[in-house]
């Protein structure tokens, strides 16, 4: 999987290979001094996540490492001041227990019975102009991420 990071990223991305945060478990600790930390991630590994961080911490997850990648299945995850969740230890975060589904950001299963796709964004650009938590290019994501960026909005 390819990663971009930007400078004095403090965060945590905690991935799992089953949905409703299931299944084998991965944690990738971003450092602000640089770097990562944690166990490599099969795209095949990946069906659901949590992301702890500050406010303001965003991860995009893209199907392709080419340029033209907002024209193929991608999502958005944002903690944002109005949509998040804090932890026993009073870390901020999202939790994402389907990649392929929408939930409110505390969920911690998805519903089955409620499922639709989260907002669609034909660029990142105007996913960031709507102002939502999540959003992207919707289609098939869950075990077909191949880069991921995170950074800071």
């Amino acid at each position: 999987m390819e990663w971009t990071v930007a400078p004095r990223m403090r965060m945590d991305l905690v991935c799992f290979a089953g949905i409703n945060l299931s299944g084998e478990r991965r944690i990738v600790d971003v450092h602000a001094v640089g770097g990562r930390q944690g166990g490599e991630i099969a795209p095949e590994d990946l069906k659901s996540l949590v992301v702890l961080g500050a406010v303001g911490t965003r991860v995009v997850m893209k199907t392709v490492t080419t340029d033209d990648w907002e024209k193929h299945p991608w999502r958005a995850v944002i903690v944002t001041a109005k949509h998040h969740y804090r932890t026993k230890e009073g870390e901020t975060g999202v939790r994402v227990p389907d990649l392929d589904w929408f939930d409110k950001p505390d969920a911690r299963r998805t519903d089955p019975d409620m499922q639709e796709s989260f907002p669609m964004a034909a660029t990142l650009a105007e996913g960031m102009a709507s102002g939502g938590w999540t959003f992207g290019l919707p289609g098939t994501l869950k075990q077909r991420i191949k880069a991921i960026v995170i950074d800071k909005v």
